[in-house]
């Protein structure tokens, strides 16, 4: 019991009545750095691909009003029966949270 109890603690709590932001794009472009730069999140920011493997919520607050701000796997251009869990799982943020979707983008070409 003690054990689920930790786990559940793990997951991100969403408040479907707070404006939500989702960062989406491609592995490695940069959504974890901007989480932990524009809110209270703290994912994991690592130099290879595919560090976010679950979807990682931080806040902030704009105009005196608390908004979320939701880091979701990297999505790869590819078939929707080619993706794997964790671009299902942003699919599914997408699909049934009520969010403005801001497309994360890597410039540079590195």
């Amino acid at each position: 019991l003690k054990y689920n109890a930790m786990q559940l603690r793990k997951l991100p709590q969403v408040e479907l009545s707070e404006p939500t932001v989702a960062l989406v794009g491609a592995p490695n472009v940069g959504k974890s750095s901007l989480v932990r730069l524009l809110s209270s999140g703290e994912p994991e920011v690592n130099a290879y691909p595919f560090t976010t493997r679950d979807i990682k919520m931080g806040h902030f607050f704009a105009e005196g009003r608390r908004h979320q701000l939701t880091d979701t796997p990297g999505l790869l251009l590819r078939d929707p029966e080619l993706r794997n869990n964790m671009e299902n799982l942003t699919m599914a943020t997408l699909s049934f949270l009520p969010t403005t979707v801001l497309f994360v983008m890597d410039l540079t070409g590195q």
